[in-house]
């Protein structure tokens, strides 16, 4: 006899049973929340945590480095002031809680206007925005495999980037952290691609269309965004 749905049992399907998980979701655009909240919860507490543990410090004098050479002493000194503790967590901290869920909200918008220019069986925009919740919920692996990072090492003088394991700059690029490039590099993450499978798969799974043009609706905007945001990144 099948086993009823529930959301948290998807939380677990997603890894380990995708399709079923993609098909579960269909029809329960409430659950939307669930994966939404806990990414939330876990980008904040991360962020937390790693301000309270690195040398804040240090932190700062990396922060500026790439502009230091252009700054008067007078003003090293008046950012130093300004860059403290209290506000790079406000400001991390609302930069998870507001920027998570628009992200969301414009991959979730453009998978919605696909669906109604292709003519598919789901068109809600709250179908969508499930879609995106669930697809991006792989992403807490990244947290996961930095809090162990953290947990590791002694070392206190840790960037942003280098806590940040599961991002490609981490692992291949090596792009210092605050430089240009560095953002984007790090945005790629291994979370990321599988994240983007996810939403091949489902999508082909959802509409009865090929992987190949799933994936090519899929990557096509992430594609564009990306390439936008090198060009702006070298100039």
């Amino acid at each position: 006899m099948a086993t009823q749905a529930t959301a948290f049992g998807t939380l677990v399907n997603i890894f380990l049973e995708p399709k079923k998980a993609l098909d579960d979701i269909r029809g329960h655009n409430g659950w939307l929340w669930l994966p939404l909240i806990i990414v939330v919860a876990l980008g904040v507490g991360f962020q937390l945590w790693y301000l309270h543990v690195v040398d804040f410090g240090w932190l700062v004098d990396q922060t500026l480095a790439p502009k230091a050479a252009d700054m008067t002493a007078d003003q090293l000194r008046a950012a130093h002031d300004r860059m403290t503790p209290g506000s790079f967590n406000l400001f991390g901290v609302l930069g998870i809680v507001i920027g998570v869920p628009v992200w969301y909200l414009l991959q979730a918008l453009y998978f919605f206007m696909a669906a109604k220019l292709g003519g598919y069986k789901d068109q809600a925009f709250g179908t969508w925005f499930s879609f995106i919740s669930w697809t991006s919920f792989i992403g807490i692996l990244g947290y996961v495999a930095s809090g162990v990072y953290l947990l590791s090492t002694n070392n206190h003088q840790v960037s942003f980037v280098d806590v940040d394991v599961s991002s490609l700059n981490t692992l291949l690029f090596h792009v210092p952290y605050a430089h240009p490039g560095q953002a984007l590099l790090s945005s790629l993450r291994i979370t990321t691609i599988w994240s983007w499978v996810l939403m091949t798969l489902g999508l082909a799974q959802w509409t009865g269309k090929s992987v190949g043009r799933a994936a090519f609706t899929v990557l096509l905007p992430y594609v564009v965004a990306y390439a936008i945001w090198g060009v702006i990144a070298i100039i």
